[in-house]
């Protein structure tokens, strides 16, 4: 499995960056994972966005869900059209709430090219052999965070959170753990989210084989957030989050 990072931006996109979204592949399977602003341009650099198998949504803050738009309208107008709907796997109500943005557009709405499965925690599915387990995450609404294992590799993503999750009995194990963090020791907000000392910490916990930290904050240093992971990692190996990085993602152990 392949880890490709479209953006890394926790927030708002910047310069730099696009918002929050990843493109999984494993062989010919492409599943994009969480689709904030600006990653949809990304993605067209890497696959094909109408040969894609799934795509995950975390949770409906728009820094995570906002260019499921922009792919709507390039798969019902678009000259080439896919072969069916895309599966879009989010929590309960996705569906509705980003309708709501769709109200007065003529013909039709996003299940014209979506088509939504409902999961929450406990739940698991299956894509192209890779299986997806989901864990209820601590920040604001129904937010999801997703491991996926396959025969040859495990990842688990974060999605956003803060520290009272049990994300470390989630990831254990896990090849690679993706996981944000938004803060750093001398720049802390409110506990929605995690330093990237917190990230490191769970991933020791964890027994997870390399971190990827993601979801950085604009205007923070990612190399202060390197440092004091490393610090914290205790030997596991910590990566930053780059716009258009590509990371092989370990085996880990499968559940």
């Amino acid at each position: 499995m392949r880890l490709r990072v479209l953006g890394c931006s926790g927030g708002y996109p910047t310069p730099e960056s696009a918002s929050t979204g990843y493109l999984l592949e494993e062989g010919e399977t492409r599943i994009w994972l969480d689709a904030g602003n600006g990653t949809f341009s990304m993605l067209q650099r890497y696959a094909d966005f109408r040969r894609l198998d799934a795509m995950v949504i975390s949770h409906l803050h728009a820094d995570h869900c906002l260019d499921i738009y922009p792919l709507y309208i390039a798969l019902r107008y678009g000259e080439v059209k896919p072969a069916g709907r895309l599966p879009v796997y989010a929590a309960p109500g996705t569906q509705e709430v980003l309708e709501r943005m769709m109200d007065g557009e003529v013909g039709g709405k996003l299940e014209v090219t979506y088509d939504f499965h409902e999961v929450d925690e406990g739940d698991t599915v299956e894509i192209a052999g890779i299986r997806l387990s989901f864990l209820r995450m601590d920040h604001p609404g129904h937010t999801l965070g997703v491991r996926f294992e396959s025969a040859t590799s495990s990842l688990t993503y974060s999605a956003d959170t803060g520290p009272k999750a049990d994300l470390a009995t989630f990831a254990r194990d896990t090849g690679l753990l993706l996981c944000e963090a938004t803060y750093q020791n001398a720049r802390k907000g409110a506990p929605l989210h995690l330093s990237a000392e917190e990230a490191a910490q769970t991933a020791r916990r964890a027994g997870a084989g390399e971190l990827v930290l993601t979801h950085h904050w604009p205007g923070l240093d990612p190399e202060i957030s390197l440092s004091e992971a490393e610090a914290a990692a205790g030997g596991i190996p910590v990566h930053v989050a780059r716009p258009g990085a590509e990371f092989e993602v370990p085996a880990g152990r499968r559940r």
